[in-house]
């Protein structure tokens, strides 16, 4: 970086071209920082490249260049890079009396573009390039790679003294860009997959066959073994500063993840690697133009982006800004390969419309939310905006947890296939998870989600009993499948129960028929099974299956007390039918001191569904019964799911299963949900519109009315209050017969910070509200 370029004339050059390569041919000088490039033509030949390397570079690091070039080559012969040319006597580099060093390349066509300039095909081939030479760099070492160069992430401290030749207005926008760089890169980097990596794949050294071609990969000069996530960051740098340069970064990131998906760890430093980029454009360049005044015109050029962007990450607040690096880093999967171009909020809405029909359930909240990146509680839009996720079930763990990630990603890498053949983990999540479960419930058959388990459910309680009658209360919720659809009358449009269905009401005590302050209030809710029965009988149907929510989320999030589900279990197998305990919404601690909904309460199902959290977000669920209940079904037939256990959904469930198991895990929930219960429950004292709160771990039901005497509903306000709250960067949803109840469930990795912040945005909700 300190030594003088070269000096050659184009006769010169001309002349080290025929004497030591036997090239006879014109040639033409090209813009370069430290070495010298000529471009060599001769009528009727292809064009060749003679580089004469800066008179202070070290052998042993040409040698490395060419070495890695070879390797290139031969690992993916598809890319673009250039091949080297022998010398008249073999060698490939070639000593020249000035000092420097002369090797001949095969001459790369194309054109320089500008990011502006590529398609959405060619950003996305940028990240896939960029990826691709550093797989086929994998496994490539040697000592020159350590060589001291500014332009390694490892030593961005070097910058720092080069600072007193940028411009004083300039000099703080570099400084804040190290100060804030610096410390997390140092901390970081050792720890990150590191590599040989080409170190400068941007613009200035890809060239283009069309705006979405690139047809040249130059300059192979100032290789290093660093981060191998640097070579991402150095391939957007420029790309963020054109119009929409998030979306552009999301697609670079889309075609690099194709190849090689990043580690959390690694999108989290984009940020910092950008950061540092830019400030050591800057001060190299002001340093080099006085320096070396021949490259002035040519490095001169490097100022403008950076500063550009360095302003902007000040105009935008640094939080802000590195949120939006990390969201479109880290949504950048959700892109199609070689996807179209970004569209706006209305234009996924119409292909929504569109593609996916008209029966979809609609969208939650009036404003879409598009979230690209998840991270333990929080969601992040596309526009770098953060949100509280207290409504969602299935990211038990927190959202992209790394220990399921890692799990899911390594398999993947390995095997996936079905159970028809021999693999160990299904057997163990089957182990595990018996092992949770009260004495008998000892067989495990897996499915790819709630609504399938039910499904399967039904049909091993038919084959089981002989009966074909099923029980569920008045606004359940337990899928949609075929079957399972007719026991979900939170869904039906017209809410007449199919033949095969009888319904009965669910154990309201605040606003139902019978009241929690009467004595024994719960003997009339169970006393409506004794009619369910009946009405069965009536229909000529024998009791199959009573499909019961521990927590009746869909019925308002009700919490009786443990006596009545015990006693309801037992009347309905009294009556010759069996229990389905569809824990998709109450499983895996949610509800606090115990991992299942049902052993809270003290009661004893005899199959238990699960779903959601079972794989934090990989599909998979699974029913829990006993043997006997299974046999009876294999002697009508057999039973067989594809995906069921697969490899990598049973990792990814023994990974969920090893952390939502642990004694102090519940105990957390349990601590954090008598936090948030207390916290809801106090804001009824100013606003008589909270009814009632009902909680248990972190699953909680704020039931909202007109008027505490009347207990009458206000769905209008619950509407208007998600809303509220999800301005505030908060997510809650509705629930209940009548949508007037705030559903409250948070990943159970919530902070107490976070779960403070809940309870606090309801506040200013509701304060707004009233005044």
């Amino acid at each position: 970086m300190h030594a003088a370029p070269p000096r050659l004339t184009v006769a010169e050059a001309e002349k080290v071209a025929l004497s030591h390569f036997g090239r006879r041919g014109r040639a033409y000088l090209l813009p370069g920082e430290r070495d010298q490039n000529f471009r060599l033509e001769a009528e009727g030949e292809p064009p060749l490249l003679l580089k004469v390397s800066n008179l202070g570079e070290e052998l042993a690091v040409l040698r490395m260049q060419l070495l890695a070039l070879r390797q290139v080559a031969e690992a993916d012969p598809e890319l673009p890079v250039p091949r080297v040319l022998p010398s008249e006597d073999g060698p490939e580099l070639v000593s020249l009396p000035s000092g420097g060093v002369a090797r001949m390349l095969t001459y790369l066509p194309g054109s320089h573009l500008r990011p502006a300039d590529l398609t959405s095909e060619g950003l996305y081939q940028m990240g896939r390039t960029s990826a691709r030479l550093g797989r086929a760099l994998r496994g490539f070492f040697d000592p020159a790679a350590d060589q001291s160069i500014l332009w390694n992430p490892r030593r961005v401290g070097d910058v720092r003294p080069l600072l007193s030749w940028v411009s004083d207005t300039r000099r703080p926008l570099v400084e804040r860009a190290l100060d804030r760089s610096e410390p997390r890169m140092l901390r970081a980097l050792p720890t990150l997959r590191s590599q040989v990596i080409h170190n400068d794949l941007s613009f200035s050294n890809l060239t283009f066959e069309s705006p979405s071609r690139i047809s040249g990969i130059l300059d192979f000069g100032d290789m290093c073994h660093t981060a191998l996530v640097s070579d991402l960051a150095v391939t957007c740098e420029s790309i963020v500063e054109i119009p929409h340069g998030f979306d552009a970064l999301a697609v670079v990131a889309a075609g690099f993840q194709e190849v090689t998906p990043l580690e959390p760890e690694e999108v989290e430093l984009i940020p910092d690697l950008l950061l540092a980029r830019w400030a050591t454009l800057i001060a190299v360049s002001a340093w080099r133009r006085v320096a070396f005044p021949d490259t002035a015109a040519y490095v001169g050029g490097w100022q403008h982006g950076p500063v550009q962007m360095l302003t902007q990450v000040e105009e935008l607040g640094e939080d802000r800004w590195r949120r939006l690096v990390r969201n479109s880093v880290g949504g950048a999967l959700s892109l199609a390969p070689g996807g179209a171009e970004p569209l706006s909020v209305t234009g996924l809405l119409e292909a929504r419309r569109k593609l996916l029909g008209p029966a979809l359930s609609p969208l939650s909240y009036s404003t879409p939310l598009q979230p690209v990146r998840g991270q333990g509680a929080l969601l992040f839009d596309r526009d770098g905006t953060e949100y509280l996720d207290a409504y969602n079930n299935v990211p038990v763990l927190g959202h992209a947890n790394p220990e399921v990630a890692r799990a899911v990603a390594a398999q993947t890498a390995v095997l996936n296939t079905n159970t028809r053949y021999l693999y160990r983990p299904v057997l163990e999540l089957a182990e595990r998870l018996v092992a949770t479960m009260p004495p008998g419930l000892d067989t495990v058959l897996f499915v790819n989600s709630g609504s399938e388990a039910n499904d399967l459910a039904w049909r091993l309680a038919r084959a089981f009993t002989g009966g074909g009658g099923a029980v569920v209360t008045r606004h359940a919720y337990h899928g949609m499948t075929s079957s399972v659809a007719d026991f979900s009358p939170d869904e039906w449009h017209i809410p007449i129960a199919p033949p095969h269905v009888a319904m009965m009401d669910a154990p309201d005590g605040y606003r139902g028929p019978r009241r929690r302050e009467q004595p024994g209030w719960t003997d009339g809710y169970l006393a409506q099974l004794d009619a369910a029965v009946g009405e069965l009988a009536s229909r000529g149907l024998a009791p199959a299956a009573l499909l019961v929510d521990p927590a009746f989320t869909s019925e308002g999030v009700l919490h009786p007390p443990p006596g009545y589900l015990r006693a309801l279990f037992q009347r309905w197998q009294a009556a010759g039918g069996l229990v389905v305990a569809d824990e998709v919404q109450t499983g895996y601690g949610r509800l606090g001191s115990h991992l299942w909904g049902f052993a809270r309460h003290g009661a004893l199902p005899d199959l238990v569904t699960l779903g959601k959290p079972m794989g934090n977000g990989y599909p998979i669920g699974a029913v829990v019964t006993r043997a006997e209940i299974v046999e009876a079904l294999a002697e009508k037939t057999e039973w067989f799911s594809t995906f069921g256990g697969n490899p990598v959904a049973s990792l990814a469930g023994l990974a969920v299963l090893r952390e939502a198991g642990r004694r102090e895990f519940l105990d957390r929930v349990e601590e954090l949900g008598v936090g948030l219960g207390s916290a809801l429950r106090g804001l009824s004292e100013r606003h008589p519109s909270v009814g009632d709160v009902r909680q248990l771990g972190l699953l909680v039901g704020v039931e909202l009315v007109r008027r505490p005497d009347s207990r009458a509903p206000f769905p209008e306000l619950a509407a208007r209050l998600v809303e509220s709250m999800r301005r505030q960067g908060v997510l809650v949803g509705r629930t209940g017969r009548d949508g007037n109840v705030i559903k409250i469930r948070p990943p159970l990795v919530i902070s107490s910070e976070q779960v403070k912040s809940i309870s606090s945005a309801f506040g200013r909700a509701l304060d707004a509200e009233s005044s």
